[in-house]
C-alpha cells in the first residue's frame, strides 16, 4: 500500500511517499520519494498549515494513498490529534485541532501525533530501538523533544510525550519560548548551540576557541543531566538520540559518551533513521496504533 508521512518542525516540513508491504512488518516500509520545504513559522498558524497541506499535495498519487499521517512539533493529544501546547516556534498552534483541520481539507482520515513521538515510533519499531521494549528518545533540533515508548502497544498509555525539554536546568537561566527560564532546550538543542556558539555546528564542535570548547563541554553535561532525569523518572531499557545535531555525531558523540558513562549505565545509541525517523514513525503509528478519536 502507498502512504504519506509528514514531519513538521520549527524550521522545515519533511514529507515522504512510503510504500508498505505489511503494516506489522517494519522491514517492509520503503521510502519512494522524500521532500523538504520551509515551515515559514514566522508567518503564523495558517501559513504553517498551508505548507503542511502543500507538502502532502505535491505527491501526484495522493488519491491512491491509503493512509496520511503528520508528526508535528508541539504537545499533541494522542487520541484527538489536538495541539494542547506549542511554543512560539509554531505561533498560534496551541489549541489547533490539527488532525481535524487536515481531515476536513483532504476529506479523509489524517492522524496527527507529536514529532518527537513520531521519531520515537520510527526508531522504536524500525530503527535503533526495535529490539528493546522500553525506549526513550531525545530529539535535538529546533527544540529538545523527549518521548517514551513504555511498551509496544502504540496507544495513549504506552506512548508518552514527557516534555523533558522544558524541565528547569538553571534557575533564572536563559529565556525559553515557552515563557519560562532555564529550560533544558535552551541549553540542549541545535538552536541553543547555534545561538550561543556558532551557526555552523561543524565549526563549533571542531573549534579550539576556549569559549566554544566550554560551551560544548557544558552541552555534554547538560544533555547527561536530562538523560539522568529520564532514567530516574522512566527507567528505559535504551536511550536514543536523534535530530539534526546527531547528523554531526562523528565530531562529538564519543566525547559526550565519556561524560555520560561516568554517571549512568543505561545504554545510549544514535538514531539510525536520520531525518526520516519522523515520517516513517508517523506512518507506522497510523497503521498500527490505537486512536480513540482520530
Amino acid at each position: 500500500m502507498l502512504t504519506i508521512g509528514v514531519d513538521v518542525g520549527g524550521t522545515s516540513i519533511k514529507s515522504a511517499l512510503i510504500e508498505v508491504g505489511d503494516a506489522k512488518n517494519p522491514d517492509t516500509y520503503q521510502i519512494l520519494k522524500f521532500f523538504s520545504l520551509p515551515t515559514e513559522a514566522r508567518k503564523g498558524r495558517d501559513a504553517i498549515v498551508g505548507n503542511i497541506i502543500k507538502s502532502i499535495e505535491q505527491f501526484e498519487c495522493l488519491d491512491e494513498c491509503e493512509a496520511i499521517s503528520v508528526a508535528s512539533a508541539g504537545t499533541i493529544d494522542w487520541d484527538s490529534g489536538k495541539v494542547t501546547f506549542a511554543t512560539e516556534a509554531l505561533p498560534g498552534f496551541t489549541g489547533l485541532e490539527l488532525s481535524k483541520v487536515l481531515s476536513e481539507h483532504f476529506k479523509r482520515r489524517v492522524v496527527a501525533i507529536n514529532d518527537a513521538v513520531g521519531a520515537l515510533v520510527g526508531e522504536g519499531f524500525i530503527g535503533a530501538g526495535k529490539k528493546y521494549d522500553s525506549v526513550m528518545m531525545f530529539t535535538l533540533g529546533t527544540g529538545l523533544g523527549a518521548s517514551l515508548l513504555k511498551d509496544k502497544k502504540l496507544d495513549c498509555q504506552s506512548v508518552v510525550d514527557t516534555r523533558l525539554g522544558h524541565i528547569c536546568l538553571y534557575e533564572d537561566g536563559r529565556e525559553c519560548l515557552c515563557g519560562k527560564k532555564g529550560c533544558a532546550e535552551t541549553y540542549v538543542s541545535a538552536t541553543a548551540l547555534k545561538k550561543y556558539g556558532d551557526d555552523n555546528l561543524y565549526k563549533l564542535f571542531k573549534s579550539n576557541d576556549i569559549i566554544h570548547k566550554n560551551l560544548v563541554a557544558n552541552f555534554y553535561k547538560d544533555l547527561t543531566t536530562v538523560m539522568l532525569k529520564s532514567i530516574e523518572l522512566y527507567n528505559p531499557d535504551l536511550i536514543i538520540v536523534g535530530g539534526g545535531v546527531i547528523e554531526l555525531a562523528e565530531y562529538w558523540w564519543q566525547n559526550f559518551i565519556k561524560e555520560y558513562k561516568q554517571k549512568a549505565n543505561t545504554p545510549v545509541a544514535c538514531a539510525s533513521l536520520g531525518n526520516k525517523a519522523g515520517v516513517l514513525g508517523s506512518v507506522y503509528a497510523v497503521l498500527n496504533g490505537s486512536f480513540k478519536n482520530q
